[in-house]
C-alpha cells in the first residue's frame, strides 16, 4: 500500500466515513492484486465489504463476488 493511501484510510476512519473507507480498501486491494498477494487483496476486500455492507454501499455486490471468486467466500 502507498503512503498516502495508508494516510488517506486512517484520516477516514478517524472521520468514520465509511463510505470512503469502501473505495479506499477496495483500491488497497487493486493495488495488492497488482503484485499477486492475494491474501492482501482478499484482507483488504473483507474490509470493503464490511463497510459496503454497513452503509449499503452499491459496490458490494461486487466485492463479494470478487471474494467469491478467490474462495474466500461462499
Amino acid at each position: 500500500m502507498t503512503k498516502p493511501l495508508d494516510e488517506e484510510l486512517l484520516a477516514a476512519h478517524a472521520r468514520d466515513d465509511k463510505t470512503v473507507l469502501v473505495l479506499l480498501y477496495r483500491e488497497a486491494a487493486d493495488l495488492a492484486e497488482e503484485t499477486g498477494d492475494i491474501d492482501a487483496a482478499c484482507f483488504f476486500l473483507v474490509h470493503a465489504y464490511i463497510f459496503g455492507l454497513e452503509t449499503a454501499h452499491p459496490e458490494t455486490p461486487e466485492l463479494h463476488a470478487r471474494l467469491k471468486a478467490r474462495g474466500r467466500e461462499s
